[in-house]
Parts: structure tokens; sequence; C-alpha cells
């Protein structure tokens, strides 16, 4: 199966952010980077800032499966945003 699904990994910056990237590279040529951006929130009223990092991209589905299963630190921050009505079906029969 060579079908790719759209994904999003979202986490907080800093050493998680780091963590993140080293085992999105681990995963080699089944996930293809899309979009890397830091993202923040400022809260005027408790004068906090909240950042993290989002990281989009392709990933095999099949590889996608594994990594629910076997990876829980991707498998927590990963984010499913779009999968093929041809793979949908695949999995429905």
């Amino acid at each position: 199966m060579n079908e790719f699904v759209l994904v999003e990994f979202v986490t907080a910056y800093g050493e998680e952010a780091e963590e993140l990237r080293h085992r999105l590279l681990a995963l080699g040529d089944d996930f293809q980077l899309l979009k890397d951006d830091y993202e923040y929130d400022t809260d005027d009223e408790y004068n906090t800032v909240n950042s993290w990092i989002r990281v989009s991209g392709r990933i095999n589905a099949m590889r996608a499966s594994m990594v629910k299963l076997q990876d829980s630190f991707l498998a927590e921050r990963m984010r499913i945003s779009y999968i093929s009505d041809d793979l949908k079906d695949r999995y429905r029969k």
C-alpha cells in the first residue's frame, strides 16, 4: 500500500519539539515534510504566552498505523487531517 494521508504533529516548543523533529526524521521516506511552523498565543489578562510547533506532512498510511501502535510519543502528538475516500473504502471492506 503506497497511500499517503495528511497529518499534523503538534507539541510544546523546546525539548519536545527537538525530539519530535528527530523522530520524524527517523521515519525516512515514509514521512514527507510539508510545513514546520512555530505558533504562539498570548493571554493579556494573565500576561502569559503559550508556544508550540506544528509540523504538517504526508505519511504512508501503513506507517501511520504502525506509529499509532508502536510510538506513543508520536501517537500522542499526531492528528490525521485527511484520508482519501479510496483508502477509507479499503478499510471498510
